[in-house]
């Protein structure tokens, strides 16, 4: 049975399926699930909406990419390229990324393709991950001549150490599903298409525990995760503002765009 919330069924974009105690919030954007503001918000919603219908959720996606970023051709994204109401509109972003860090629900993110930028935050978000053969992390800011976001700063080191995270955060290459296994990045791997299918038995395992103990054991783990995440970002939109519409991140955005190498200048 599937339900969905009036927004997303307004946009067809999020859909909330209940697997026994699980609920499965699939992000329908293929074929590389591109967030924008208004999508975030509707996932947001989603997995606010099963926090007590569920005793766990998977947070997954149709298409090649689990979340290759944000959707910078969208009139609705931040465009660090333009600097065009940039501020705001990553503000606006951040407040729904926030509400994915605060979720009462425990999480797994199920992680088939490309995890890039917003969308490698939107995993680390979650308290595991599964990761298929095919799917890969990257946290590409620097190639796109801006500033990390989406409180990767923050839960980066945490999940993999403060040099591991500079070594990623400082290169922006991409991390393969046995190297994000054997760092942490991902907690099990799974076949090509079975990503959904060992994160709702990983989910449904954590619900078979008693639910306050698993929810204290949550919140005890994850600690001042929100906090932190809301001051991360709060840091990062700051940096981020300050690099929109410089020389470099035009380069950097446009050379994205066009598949091709970036070429900066330091300016």
């Amino acid at each position: 049975m599937t339900t969905r919330s009036a927004a997303s069924r307004e946009q067809d974009d999020v859909s909330v399926e209940l697997v026994g105690p699980v609920a499965v919030v699939t992000l329908r954007r293929p074929p590389h699930n591109l967030l924008t503001e208004p999508a975030l918000r509707r996932l947001a919603d989603a997995v606010e909406s099963v926090a007590h219908s569920a005793l766990a959720a998977v947070i997954c996606s149709e298409g090649r990419s689990f979340c290759a970023g944000a959707d910078f051709r969208s009139s609705e994204a931040p465009d660090p390229a333009t600097g065009d109401s940039f501020e705001a509109r990553t503000g606006a972003f951040y407040r729904q990324a926030l509400r994915i860090f605060t979720s009462s629900v425990p999480l797994v993110a199920a992680v088939q393709g490309a995890a890039i930028g917003a969308g490698f935050g939107l995993a680390l978000a979650c308290d595991l991950r599964v990761v298929g053969t095919r799917g890969w992390f990257q946290a590409n800011f620097v190639r796109l001549g801006i500033h990390p976001g989406f409180a990767l700063s923050a839960t980066l080191p945490r999940a993999v150490g403060p040099g591991r995270a500079a070594d990623l955060l400082l290169t922006g290459r991409r991390v393969g599903a046995e190297e994000a296994f054997r760092i942490g990045l991902a907690e099990l791997t799974a076949d090509e298409g079975e990503e959904r299918k060992v994160a709702v038995e990983l989910a449904t395992e954590i619900s078979s525990g008693a639910p306050l103990a698993v929810r204290s054991t949550r919140a005890t783990l994850r600690g001042r995760l929100g906090e932190e995440a809301q001051m991360a970002m709060a840091h990062e939109l700051a940096e981020q503002s300050a690099l929109a519409g410089t020389a470099d991140a035009v380069e950097g955005v446009t050379a994205m765009l066009e598949g091709r190498p970036p070429r900066f200048g330091g300016a």
